[in-house]
């Protein structure tokens, strides 16, 4: 029998610790206390990091939700700098991933000569 937790259920699992943004990602997310004593769970910024497309939106996210009050200078940058990993993390990857599909063209192109070509 299988048991289905409740998003509820999981994000109070998950209060307490640190969470990866993917599976495959080395940014780790814990939960955050601003300044000015909001609690901030790992599990809602690490959505909010998955999800923005721009460090703007990103920013605009938090500052919507919880009001510009809530945030200082040094909230908003140790958020941003979760958001900032995760970005170059997939800008890596995309660069890596991209390299090996130009090194797989070229190698079918220009690799070894068709020892049958001449005949």
């Amino acid at each position: 029998m299988k048991h289905i937790k409740l998003y509820e259920d999981f994000i109070n699992e998950t209060i307490d610790h640190s969470l990866k943004v993917t599976p495959d990602s080395k940014v780790e997310i814990d939960t955050y206390t601003t300044d000015a004593g909001l609690e901030l769970k790992a599990a809602e910024i690490t959505g909010i990091v998955s999800s923005a497309q721009t460090e703007k939106e990103f920013k605009d996210y938090f500052f919507d939700t919880y009001g510009q009050g809530e945030f200082t200078k040094n909230d908003i940058e140790t958020l941003c700098t979760y958001f900032n990993e995760y970005e170059e993390e997939k800008v890596a990857a995309e660069t890596e991933e991209e390299e090996a599909e130009e090194e797989a063209a070229e190698g079918g192109e220009g690799g070894e000569e068709d020892p049958l070509a001449d005949i």
